[in-house]
C-alpha cells in the first residue's frame, strides 16, 4: 500500500513538473504586444513630438557628422519608407539618415526621424539584414518609446524643466528653450535609453514591417547572429545604443521562434539581395576613425 501510494505521489509530481515546463515553454515573450493598440494619448500630442522631434534632429547634428553621399542617403530612405508605409504608423513624415560612425550602430528619436551608421551598414550582408535594423527602429517610434522615455524623465524629476515640455511647445516659446530641452533629452541620454521590453516590442514590430513589405524575415534573425559575433569578437565596436539592447542571442532565438508560431513559410522567399543594395556596399565609404563630437549646449 505504501509503496502504491509512493508511486502515485511520484506520478503526480512527475505530471506536474512536465505541466510547468509546458506553461513555460508556451510562453512566448512577444504575446504581450499582440493586442497593444499604438496611439499618442497620454504623451505629447503628435503636431508636438514633430516639432519636438525637429530641435532633437538639430542637436544630433552638433554631435554627429551625417553622410552626404546622395546615392547612399536615397537608398537607405528608399528602404526605411517603404518599411515605413508598411508600419502602425504609416502617415507621419519619416526621415533617415546615415551617421558616419564606424561604431555598430542606430537609433530613432522623435516624430518618425531614424539614424544608422555606417559602421552597422559594413556589417549587413543583404538588404533584409539592413531592413531588419531599419524596422527595429521604426518599431520604437512607432510605439511610442521615446515620448515614453520624455514622460518618464518628467515623472521622476531627471530633467530640469521637462515638466513645462508641453507649455514650451504648445506655448510658442522660443526656439533656443525648446532646444535647449532637447539637449537635455540627448545630453542626458534619456531618448534613447529604452527598458528591454521596448526593446523586444520593436523587434516584435519589425519583424512584422518586414514580412509586410515582402522582404524574408529570416534576414532578422541573420542579423541577430550577427550582432552576437560582433558582441563577442569585437566588443567595443558595439556602440552603447546596441549595447544596452537584450542578448542578441535571446533576440534571434525569440524571432526564429516568432516566424515559427505565426509566419510560416515566410523564409521560402529568397534573400533580397538587389542591385542596388551591391552597389551600395560597393561604394559605403570608410567611416571616420574620429568622428567630430561637439558636447551640446544647455
Amino acid at each position: 500500500m505504501k509503496s502504491t501510494i509512493r508511486y502515485q505521489v511520484l506520478i503526480t509530481f512527475a505530471l506536474l513538473g512536465f505541466s510547468l515546463v509546458n506553461t513555460a515553454f508556451a510562453q512566448n515573450p512577444y504575446d504581450k504586444f499582440r493586442e497593444r493598440r499604438y496611439s499618442n494619448e497620454g504623451y505629447l500630442s503628435e503636431a508636438d513630438e514633430m516639432k519636438l522631434g525637429d530641435q532633437v534632429h538639430a542637436e544630433v547634428l552638433k554631435q554627429m557628422r551625417l553622410v552626404q553621399d546622395p546615392t547612399i542617403n536615397n537608398y537607405v530612405t528608399s528602404i526605411g519608407r517603404k518599411l515605413a508605409r508598411n508600419s502602425l504608423r504609416p502617415n507621419i513624415s519619416w526621415q533617415f539618415y546615415v551617421i558616419d560612425d564606424k561604431s555598430v550602430n542606430a537609433f530613432a528619436t522623435l516624430g518618425g526621424k531614424v539614424y544608422v551608421h555606417t559602421g552597422l551598414l559594413a556589417v549587413t550582408q543583404n538588404e533584409a539584414q539592413l531592413a531588419s535594423v531599419l524596422g527595429h527602429e521604426i518599431g520604437h517610434i512607432v510605439g511610442r518609446h521615446g515620448l515614453e522615455n520624455v514622460k518618464r524623465a518628467n515623472k521622476y524629476g531627471t530633467l530640469a524643466g521637462i515638466a513645462q515640455i508641453a507649455g514650451a511647445v504648445l506655448g510658442g516659446r522660443t526656439g533656443a528653450s525648446i532646444g535647449e530641452l532637447a539637449g537635455n533629452l540627448i545630453a542626458g541620454g534619456y531618448l534613447m535609453k529604452h527598458s528591454r521590453d521596448a526593446e523586444r516590442e520593436a523587434d516584435y514590430l519589425g519583424l512584422y514591417e518586414l514580412d509586410r513589405s515582402g522582404y524574408n524575415t529570416a534576414g532578422m534573425v541573420q542579423m541577430f547572429e550577427t550582432l552576437a559575433k560582433i558582441s563577442q569578437s569585437q566588443p567595443n565596436s558595439v556602440g552603447s545604443i546596441l549595447a544596452s539592447h537584450p542578448p542578441a542571442t535571446e533576440r534571434a532565438q525569440n524571432t526564429r521562434r516568432e516566424i515559427g508560431d505565426y509566419l510560416k513559410g515566410t523564409d521560402a522567399r529568397g534573400i533580397l539581395d538587389t542591385n542596388d543594395y551591391k552597389r551600395i556596399k560597393g561604394s559605403t565609404p570608410m567611416p571616420a576613425d574620429k568622428p567630430r563630437r561637439v558636447r551640446p549646449r544647455g
